[in-house]
């Protein structure tokens, strides 16, 4: 049953990522909580686990927030847009 339910899983990642283009790190953490639940774990201790696994990775949702924002700016090129908005206004002063 379990070996069923990670395998469900793995394609459901695949898919996220490769067909949805959702953010690796968003697919596996959202990923994990099946898996947790399926395996017989209480509710609240799969919060627990799934925090404490990558809270130790990451340390910080700070420094998740800011790397998914980063990629979505590379992905959709508004980094460009952003860049040249000082340019603009500094030639609408002069």
């Amino acid at each position: 049953m379990l070996f069923g339910i990670i395998a469900i899983v793995v394609v459901l990642t695949v898919i996220l990522t490769a067909v949805f283009k959702v953010h690796p790190f968003s697919s596996l953490l959202f990923s994990a909580f099946p898996v947790s639940i399926g395996s017989g774990m209480p509710l609240l201790e799969v919060v627990e686990s799934v925090n404490d696994g990558y809270g130790s990775i990451m340390k910080s949702i700070v420094i998740v927030a800011g790397t998914i924002i980063g990629v979505i700016l590379e992905k959709s090129l508004l980094h460009r847009c952003l860049l040249r908005l000082p340019l603009v206004y500094m030639q609408r002063i002069h």
